[in-house]
């Protein structure tokens, strides 16, 4: 009778949906590493990748995504970096060091890792300019990969 009742109680509750490829992107709303606050929907009209990453895995990674911004920002491109698993601080210092110019946010408590079903880093999502995720990618890509993937959408 108990597993029944667990089953019934289980299976009634909602799910939330993770972000699709397709669908319009889940609204992010998170204050960046020097204090202001970020939202997704503000880069309505550019091309938005998020990037997913932890300092253990693909922190090093960033540094050649910072190369291809700064060579494409111009023609509307956004790059939101999301950390998971360190503070403001660590990512603070990480950006600092590494001079990164694109916007830093951390997810300490993986919220928006989950919304958007991150499992995994890095994890890359190309939105078009109307917000809609068109490309989702496990691991790690070369800039030259992301380049041609993003330059569908600009």
């Amino acid at each position: 009778m108990l597993v029944f009742a667990s089953l019934a109680f289980f299976t009634g509750c909602e799910q939330k949906q993770v972000a699709k490829t397709g669908e319009k992107a889940p609204e992010i709303s998170d204050t960046d590493i020097h204090g202001d606050i970020i939202t997704l929907s503000k880069f309505k009209g550019n091309v938005v990748v998020l990037y997913f990453w932890t300092d253990s895995c693909c922190g090093d990674s960033l540094k050649y995504v910072e190369r291809y911004y700064r060579q494409i920002k111009d023609k509307g491109l956004v790059v939101l970096a999301i950390n998971e698993k360190n503070n403001k601080d660590i990512v603070q210092s990480y950006t600092e060091t590494n001079s990164l110019t694109f916007t830093m946010l951390t997810d300490g408590m993986g919220m928006t890792a989950r919304e958007y079903g991150v499992f995994g880093f890095p994890t890359i999502f190309i939105l078009d300019r109307e917000g809609v995720i068109r490309k989702k990618i496990l691991g790690y890509i070369t800039t030259a990969q992301l380049g041609k993937l993003v330059a569908q959408y600009l």
